[in-house]
């Protein structure tokens, strides 16, 4: 473990982890190769070598004070940065540069801690947010990786079970409280620079853009021809009266699900019942 040049890189993911092992592995390479043995001896000791050898090899975090004190230790050792580079300021950008890489892994080692169990999406709620924001909803990027993100329930009132086509299948995904962010938003929101009501508002104006009410009659029928897994009443009354509010969009009631839906936009109603269907759903 203490031979010089044999530390070995671990598998990571594309991400913010990758990135900041792969720069001390650089930075480990331009000064020499050292044995984590003599970086040890030249911390005097604060971190044991196998401590060193893991932040190398290892594909966890390593913690900040650790990972900081290797790669100054190791940019202290590279002799020349570059023609015409100034020392000081090359040894202050790989400070800013570290810090700022593992913030990052840690807001994404955080992140997918706290989507352990996202909420189940079907391709319905997918294709309808990806439709009304094929671009990150807050600052319309499309650059950085985007994700679907849940944001907080202003109202946390439980519905009663009767609003529910049945109590026992698990709770439909609620599309107002989903948006699409990029990674820059997303750090924003978790440093606190980008505020819920922020958010909401931002998930607010995906449904007054052109298009928008074309978008929620697809996923209507779609949700309840089943591809949600179970039939949220609210979710669908939204939608209809988004629907209903443009004209173009208003048909003659039709029916749906071998006839028990039956759809009447004009009005923004749903009924269950039998009715008569001619088409093939």
């Amino acid at each position: 473990m203490g031979r010089s040049g044999a530390i070995k890189q671990p598998q990571l993911r594309p991400g913010a982890l990758r990135d900041l092992n792969q720069q001390l592995h650089r930075l480990h390479k331009r000064a020499g190769c050292p044995t984590t043995r003599d970086i040890a001896k030249r911390l005097d000791g604060r971190f044991g070598h196998t401590t060193i050898h893991n932040a190398f090899s290892k594909p966890e975090l390593p913690s900040f004070k650790v990972v900081s004190a290797i790669a100054l230790q190791l940019a202290d050792r590279v002799r020349d940065f570059g023609p015409g580079t100034d020392r000081e300021e090359s040894l202050d950008n790989i400070d800013r540069r570290i810090d700022r890489l593992w913030k990052e892994a840690r807001y994404e080692e955080d992140a997918r801690a706290n989507q352990a169990e996202p909420p189940p999406l079907s391709d319905a709620t997918r294709g309808l947010l990806h439709a009304l924001s094929p671009e990150c909803s807050v600052c319309e990027e499309t650059r950085q990786l985007l994700d679907i993100v849940l944001m907080e329930d202003p109202d946390p009132t439980r519905w009663p079970p009767g609003f529910r086509k049945t109590g026992e299948q698990p709770e439909a995904p609620d599309p107002w409280r989903l948006i699409r962010l990029c990674r820059r938003c997303q750090r924003n929101h978790q440093e606190g620079e980008l505020t819920e009501q922020q958010l909401r508002a931002a998930r607010a104006a995906l449904d007054r853009r052109p298009g928008a009410a074309r978008h929620y009659a697809a996923y209507l029928d779609q949700i309840l021809l089943g591809a949600e897994p179970a039939i949220d009443a609210r979710v669908a009354a939204l939608s209809v009266a988004i629907v209903r509010a443009d004209p173009r969009l208003a048909t003659n009631p039709y029916a749906l699900n071998h006839g028990r839906i039956q759809v009447d936009r004009a009005h923004g109603s749903l009924s269950w019942g039998q009715y008569e269907c001619t088409d093939d759903h």
